[in-house]
């Protein structure tokens, strides 16, 4: 009898039917969640798949795409299941270390849940395995993954609160095209799994799981430290645990090239009680590395002892655990303070730490002691140039290219240097010397999208931030620099998407969440765009562009004196602010405040003399002020610079018809509705000055074109009453009166 394909049971005689996958079934070219393209099927197994696609969205950069099912599963389990995915999801996404892959995006469609990830290319040990003939794999091979591993898994578990990962074993663990390592799966389609619930053995892999994984004791760090162990000695030996859980045989026994030392060590991992295994990831890091360097004098014991405390805070500063690497720098120093490669890492790390005049301390130290350190002229010159001593910081950089002529990190350094002096065309030439010795610099296309953007080349600035993200996907800066740029091409909707993940990858880029305003106020999204102005100022108070971002959505609601405090406090901060000045000068004019708002739009001039919309703004409040011939250069200036501008078409018409220029005015009405035929003001202004031309019948179709755009504007049916009584239709003129004394109430 035909059953539906999810069924569990026969709906005609109740028997159990076999289980169908229901995942791994989607056809290359779907598109999910109206972004994610999916291009081709790269796994299977259990209740999901994954595939390789392509996020639309933003750039097609290469994502993977985790599909889980919930067939199975009882309507309670379902909800369960959803709302710890949604927690575990969010959880995952907030991790940042080299050997994981990154969480963009999490969602449910089709009664499927998906989650999308790093792209890894490259193989998983399993593979790897298989491809080397099963092993036993070289020492030292191991030993440097056993520390990438140890490195992640601490990670992890010094996270707050601690995550177990569960689940380690080859298949779970990628290794790309670099050697660097990767665990890719946190365990989260176990949510989806009928009937494993608990943390037994659902949450791990038999061989590899901890003994406590099969009862109802909790799993801990340990039990990760145990799946290590069996992993290793997996490695080591050939020998798959999986075929005999929780026998092992001295490593030693099946491969002889294992040392006493790293033989103890696993034989302490692989205890079944937890307790009797190593406390942390750390303390099998240090035997992992002491395994490296047998039998040394006590002279090279220390120096090794201080080259492995440097070599453990390089790894603490790169996974971004900037206090722990400090402390581990400032320990060696006080105990030599002659090691001039601590005073660079407590350079770098002051640096990353943005501390830097600490950082410029420390280099200046590392310098002192060893001049030939290319690293600490770099961290020099960027520390200056952080500081905006610009010429010193140039000096740095030279001093680096000096020692070392090809280094694209100081060529890009020099660049960034000179483009601080204003020697523009220089630092573009610098900067293209960094990227011809490294093509893939990321940070090098940034600062050259960002010196085009700044000089009008913003065709040429999006193509170098779209080429910096190809490189690197994760740099924030470049995402903003790509919105600031789609923004002023008029791209809105594709600006938003590059804000948001600029703010999403760094949470407190302040020109990320004022862009992200900006787009919003654009799209009319004015709650959500006061948010965001509202994060930018709360993160930099001294930030202009997010005062008057605020600024302009008080504006909008016609809150004026509460936009002109918002600008007022934008050019505290930034007096050269030209588009501040001219949204003053706007606002002024509309209370009233002719004489203030000239004073600002000759303020924004004066910053910048070829701004069409100053120009503008300054002939309206020169009419305003009845300063005619004035007003009218201000006009004709803005339109020298910018033809396009409808509203001063419009004014010139109304400043020559008060200078009696009665054919000009109306040549510039007619162009006004050239570019703009729904300008209501303007038909307005044609109808009065056709009117004074005697030619009525023009006048009159002028004013019906205004009351058909704006029908409850009572001025433009009293322009129609005062034709109508010239054209001697007299019957129709007071109706038209009638309508206007109306609409005024």
């Amino acid at each position: 009898m035909a059953n539906p394909p999810t069924a569990r049971f026969c709906q005609h005689c109740a028997a159990a039917l076999p289980f169908q996958h229901t995942t791994g079934t989607l056809t290359e070219e779907t598109l999910l969640a109206g972004r994610y393209q999916l291009l081709s099927l790269i796994g299977q197994g259990g209740m999901g798949a994954v595939y390789k696609a392509a996020d639309t969205r933003l750039n097609n950069r290469p994502v993977a795409v985790k599909e889980m099912s919930k067939v199975g599963l009882t309507p309670a389990r379902v909800q369960e299941a959803e709302q710890a995915f949604e927690r575990e999801a969010n959880l995952l996404a907030e991790l940042r270390h080299p050997n994981l892959p990154r969480i963009y995006d999490h969602f449910t469609e089709n009664d499927r849940s998906y989650l999308v990830m790093d792209f890894i290319e490259g193989e998983s040990l399993e593979e790897y395995l298989a491809r080397q003939g099963g092993g036993p794999l070289p020492v030292d091979q191991v030993l440097t993954w056993a520390e990438q591993l140890c490195d992640v898994l601490g990670y992890l578990h010094s996270h707050q609160p601690p995550i177990v990962f569960r689940d380690l074993k080859p298949s779970n663990v990628m290794i790309d095209n670099s050697g660097r390592l990767y665990l890719i799966d946190f365990g989260i389609a176990r949510l989806f799994k009928p009937g494993q619930s608990r943390d037994t053995t659902a949450l791990g892999s038999p061989g590899y799981a901890a003994p406590e994984q099969y009862g109802k004791a909790q799993s801990t760090p340990r039990s990760d430290i145990y799946s290590l162990g069996a992993l290793l000695h997996h490695l080591l030996t050939g020998v798959d645990p999986s075929d005999q859980p929780f026998f092992f045989r001295p490593a030693s026994e099946l491969n002889p090239a294992v040392p006493p030392a790293l033989e103890a060590l696993l034989q302490r991992m692989l205890e079944m009680d937890p307790e009797k295994r190593p406390a942390s990831t750390q303390d099998v890091l240090e035997v992992l590395r002491e395994c490296r360097e047998p039998g040394s004098s006590p002279q090279t014991h220390a120096y090794s002892d201080t080259s492995r405390l440097i070599e453990q805070a390089r790894q603490l500063r790169s996974q971004g655990r900037l206090t722990e690497a400090l402390e581990l720098y400032e320990r060696v120093l006080a105990r030599d303070p002659s090691q001039a490669l601590a005073w660079q890492g407590r350079g770098l790390t002051y640096g990353a730490r943005s501390q830097h005049r600490e950082a410029l301390e420390s280099f200046n130290k590392a310098l002192n002691l060893d001049p030939t350190l290319v690293t600490s002229w770099i961290g020099k010159g960027t520390a200056l140039n952080a500081l905006h001593r610009y010429q010193e910081a140039l000096q740095a950089f030279e001093r680096a290219l000096q020692l070392e002529g090809r280094n694209a990190t100081a060529w890009n350094g020099k660049g960034a240097a000179l483009s601080g002096l204003h020697r523009e065309a220089e630092a573009l030439a610098a900067f293209e010397t960094a990227l011809r010795y490294d093509p893939g610099m990321a940070r090098a296309w940034y600062n050259k999208g960002l010196l085009l953007s700044r000089r009008g080349r913003q065709r040429e600035a999006l193509d170098a931030f779209e080429r910096a993200l190809r490189y690197d996907n994760q740099q924030a800066l470049a995402w903003c620099g790509r919105g600031q740029v789609l923004h002023e091409l008029g791209q809105v909707r594709q600006a938003l998407d590059s804000f948001e993940e600029a703010t999403r990858l760094q949470t407190d880029l302040v020109p990320a969440w004022a862009g992200k305003g900006a787009a919003l106020y654009d799209l009319q999204r004015w709650p959500e765009a006061l948010s965001a102005f509202e994060r930018a100022r709360t993160l930099d108070p001294h930030y202009a562009p997010a005062w008057y971002g605020i600024a302009q959505i008080y504006y909008g609601q016609h809150r004026l004196r509460q936009a002109l405090d918002m600008l007022d406090e934008a050019l505290k901060y930034d007096p050269g602010y030209v588009k501040a000045w001219i949204r003053r000068g706007a606002i002024l004019s509309e209370q009233g405040r002719h004489a203030a708002a000239l004073e600002s739009y000759n303020r924004a001039l004066a910053l910048d003399p070829n701004h069409a919309l100053a120009w503008q703004g300054k002939a309206a409040a020169l009419y305003a002020l009845e300063r005619f011939p004035e007003a009218l250069r201000a006009y004709d200036q803005a339109l020298m610079l910018n033809r396009d501008l409808t509203l001063c078409w419009n004014g010139k018409g109304n400043t020559l018809y008060r200078l009696g220029y009665y054919r000009q005015a109306l040549e510039a009405y007619n162009e006004a509705l050239r570019r703009d035929p729904q300008l209501a003001s303007a038909w307005h202004n044609k109808a009065l000055l056709c009117q004074e031309l005697g030619r009525y019948d023009e006048a009159l179709e002028a004013a019906e074109r205004a009351i058909q755009i704006a029908p409850h504007d009572p001025d433009h049916w009293e322009r129609k009453a005062e034709v109508l009584k010239k054209l001697r239709r007299k019957r129709e003129a007071r109706q038209a009166e009638a309508e206007a004394a109306r609409l005024r109430g």
